[in-house]
């Protein structure tokens, strides 16, 4: 195709074979770099989940609560920041997650929780969180080395979920099961949207082409909350083009309105819908679609692919990986490299 006669000239950095990659991550075993095995008793005490992480480093817990949800024993509160919330301490089981090793929020949050005795777990592929969790012998889940963070949730989704398993925090659901067969079956799905079909049904091409040039607004319901979250991440650092999400029903007591005198009209929403959502949640989606088409606007639906869950949620976001990254080509970038995120880290010292 005339729009990919540069795709090996722009994609230095092979990011479609990285996405393509990634139901492997889900079959890894991370036992091999825990410091203590991970029994229900190490686990006794805790109150409360603390994750500490920031940009792509984040997913995996956010991709973590929004699968388990009401099934996790313990609340889990995900940190975007440097600072802890008040009530981290002995009863809290705090995970630093930094794929670098060396985000300084992170670092400043691992800080505080040690200094308020906190069970401490560390996520990483290196840096100084891998120096510290070596010297401190803290329980480590070593990542695979990517080319970027936001490659790496799957690996770092299936870490945790096993552990908080081996904690005894999710019953008797067996998350390494639904995570191999999703990884089998993703192998299947992803040949629809790779390289290797880059025909008119290619629904990631096909959505490239749609959001090229337009700021994306991506809607999703819970079921899909973290997956709306990562397409605004994918887009921004694959395609370098501003997107924005939301989810319902919460977007419809305020952003709703915003759509009576919308600033641009180069915006383009992207609805990613799960028959797993609440019926009004769904009803919700309906009105809204009618609404937007009333004020000149045409939604692009997406319909989650699988039968559970964990299925729905992990195809909708590498979906979202081919993309953006179909976007970056289309853009005429490399879709890997962030440079203004990393001039920015090295602006502030």
């Amino acid at each position: 195709m005339k729009d990919f006669e540069n795709l090996e000239k722009l994609d230095q950095h092979h990011i479609f074979d990285s996405v393509d990659d990634q139901p492997n991550h889900l079959r890894l075993n991370f036992a091999d770099s825990m410091t203590d095995d991970v029994i229900p008793s190490w686990g006794e005490g805790l109150e409360n989940i603390v994750i500490a992480g920031m940009g792509g480093s984040a997913l995996a817990g956010d991709m973590a609560k929004n699968w388990l949800g009401s099934r996790l024993a313990l609340p889990l509160e995900i940190v975007r920041g440097y600072d802890v919330p008040e009530y981290v301490g002995p009863t809290t089981l705090f995970v630093a997650s930094s794929f670098s090793g060396n985000t300084e929020e992170t670092l400043s949050a691992l800080e505080q929780a040690e200094k308020r005795s906190a069970r401490i777990i560390i996520m990483t592929a290196g840096g100084r969180l891998l120096e510290i969790a070596r010297s401190k012998k803290y329980l480590t889940l070593e990542l695979p080395q990517v080319s970027q963070p936001r490659l790496s949730p799957f690996a770092g989704l299936k870490a945790l979920v096993c552990v908080f398993s081996d904690l005894g925090w999710i019953g008797e659901m067996d998350v390494r099961r639904e995570l191999l067969d999703t990884a089998n079956w993703l192998d299947v799905e992803k040949s629809q949207l790779s390289l290797d079909n880059l025909q008119e049904d290619n629904v990631a091409l096909a959505l490239a082409r749609h959001l090229h040039g337009q700021v994306g607004l991506v809607y999703a319901g819970p079921a899909l909350r973290s997956a709306a979250y990562k397409w605004k991440i994918d887009i921004n650092e694959n395609a370098k083009q501003l997107a924005f999400c939301n989810v319902y029903p919460e977007l419809n007591h305020n952003e709703y309105q915003g759509w009576i005198f919308p600033e641009k009209k180069h915006l383009a929403v992207v609805q990613l819908q799960s028959s797993l959502d609440h019926a009004r949640v769904q009803k919700r989606f309906t009105v809204t679609q009618d609404t937007l088409k009333e004020h000149g606007f045409e939604p692009i639906v997406v319909h989650a692919k699988g039968q559970t869950h964990i299925q729905q949620l992990l195809w909708m976001i590498i979906l979202g990986d081919y993309v953006s990254s179909y976007l970056g080509i289309l853009n005429g970038i490399d879709p890997t490299p962030v440079d203004l995120v990393e001039r920015f880290k090295q602006q502030l010292g």
